[in-house]
């Protein structure tokens, strides 16, 4: 959910912000909800009216909402009819669709003490609208903050010149945000789903395919994104989800998602949305699938792995007559080939935009089966635990041993062997460990307490997106 505040004192022109936002989103075909309080008898722009009706956006009924008491205290007594109404509006939502937009009007010296339409606020964040903008007291920011537990993702000042294209702008880029949010999710279930079961039954050029579609599922999301450069956050949020899944590899996969977004983002932001930085993204997706095993590996052997390599192409040299050059050019043909295979993949669904329709369905399981991402994340010994399994499976320890026996038969001291073990073992434990300790809904929190709300959203989208569809 992303929470905006517009602020400003009475008679700063907060209802007829929310008012014109709420005509311009149900121009753009999305319907807006809640309710603006509509001033009667102002006879000064700066102080507070005779009485207030409350404006309801979806069908535009109008309901008394408050009259002056006189001079004592409160300074105004309530309907209690409509302040009724508007609970049984807050508690029908979370049966309903999500909201596109929800507005507010207004949060003042009755909800900065708990009261007033603060009630409503329980239900209406257990609905998860896409946004909520509340227009809040400038005097009172702060109290509302609090009561509400959680922080304002933005806050627009209604005296401001731009107040209105900031409001705008940041409504268009949520659109973006949950785009980025949908693809990461439908990427994370192509991993879970497809990708899983190509591997379970170790299906030969799994890698070539999985990177191949992880390539076209950005080429999809860049599509219809206003700024192209938010597409390396899809395979970021799929590599962030995949610590959700409660057994099975997760470090490789992980990275691997990881490094393809940041080479595919790197190539359309240089190159531009075009044929030629579409293609090459796809190429470098494809030639990272390729070679990530070897670079895997170097960052957890470092130099004995070179070592490694002379040795074996030494020996393929004086027993096969194969040239060391000549296995060189293999492997880097081999890698050049999975990038082109990719590229020429993700090229075609950029002419496209689709995918074909078994896909397509994959994509809509997104996450389901995972750990429960409202679970208690993983404690520091279960995260430990987690990363020692990590170490026996003989996905990390086999290439190892094969390794050292290489380095150990060209001549290495069983010394550098032990070492190049310890140093493979301590690297891949604290690497294991952090990837088990990797929670999603604390790293949408840390983004969020740094102004980084497009990500916090977009990853809150993907979380939902496990979650049993409403309505």
């Amino acid at each position: 959910m992303l929470l905006i505040a517009v602020t400003g004192p009475v008679g700063s022109g907060k209802t007829t912000l929310l008012a014109t936002l709420a005509a311009w989103s149900r121009a753009q075909g999305l319907a807006p909800d809640g309710f603006l309080a509509r001033a009667v008898r102002r006879v000064n722009p700066l102080l507070g009216a005779a009485g207030y009706e409350l404006e309801w956006v979806a069908d535009g009924r109008v309901m008394p909402f408050a009259e002056r008491s006189g001079l004592g205290r409160p300074a105004y007594v309530f309907c209690a009819d409509t302040l009724n109404a508007a609970r049984v509006w807050a508690t029908g939502l979370r049966d309903e669709a999500p909201r596109p937009l929800v507005v507010l009007d207004e949060f003042g010296l009755l909800e900065a003490r708990g009261e007033g339409h603060l009630a409503l606020w329980p239900d209406l964040a257990a609905a998860e609208p896409e946004v909520v903008v509340i227009s809040v007291r400038t005097d009172v920011l702060d109290a509302v903050k609090q009561r509400l537990g959680r922080p304002f993702d933005l806050v627009i000042d209604a005296g401001d010149p731009g107040a209105w294209e900031k409001l705008r702008s940041a409504c268009r880029e949520h659109r973006d945000w949950m785009r980025v949010g949908g693809y990461g999710a439908g990427a994370g279930g192509l991993e879970m789903s497809l990708g899983s079961a190509l591997h379970g039954m170790k299906i030969p050029l799994r890698g070539l395919l999985m990177s191949s579609l992880q390539s076209s599922v950005m080429t999809l999301a860049g599509s219809g994104l206003g700024r192209r450069g938010r597409v390396v956050w899809v395979p970021l949020i799929a590599a962030g989800l995949k610590a959700l899944s409660p057994a099975g590899s997760r470090l490789r996969p992980m990275l691997a998602i990881s490094m393809q977004g940041l080479l595919y983002g790197g190539a359309v932001t240089a190159l531009g949305w075009n044929a030629l930085g579409v293609g090459l993204g796809g190429w470098l997706v494809g030639a990272w699938a390729a070679s990530q095993g070897i670079v895997l590996q170097w960052l957890l052997v470092g130099e004995h792995l070179l070592r490694a390599y002379d040795a074996l192409t030494g020996w393929v040299a004086r027993h096969w007559h194969v040239g060391a050059p000549a296995l060189g050019a293999v492997i880097a043909g081999w890698i050049v080939l999975w990038g082109a295979v990719a590229g020429v993949a993700t090229l075609i669904t950029w002419r496209r935009r689709s995918l074909p329709r078994r896909f397509q369905e994959l994509m809509s399981r997104r996450l389901e089966g995972l750990r429960d991402p409202d679970a208690p994340p993983p404690t520091r010994r279960q995260a430990v635990l987690s990363g020692l399994r990590d170490l026996s499976r003989p996905a990390f320890w086999l290439p190892l041993l094969v390794i050292a026996a290489v380095v150990l038969a060209a001549g290495a001291s069983w010394s550098d062997a032990a070492w190049m073990g310890v140093r493979a073992v301590t690297l891949g434990f604290l690497i294991f460990t952090a990837a088990r300790s990797f929670e999603p809904r604390r790293l949408a929190a840390w983004l969020r307490r740094r102004g980084h709300w497009g990500p916090a959203v977009a990853l809150e989208k993907a979380l939902r997106g496990r979650e049993r569809r409403r309505g």
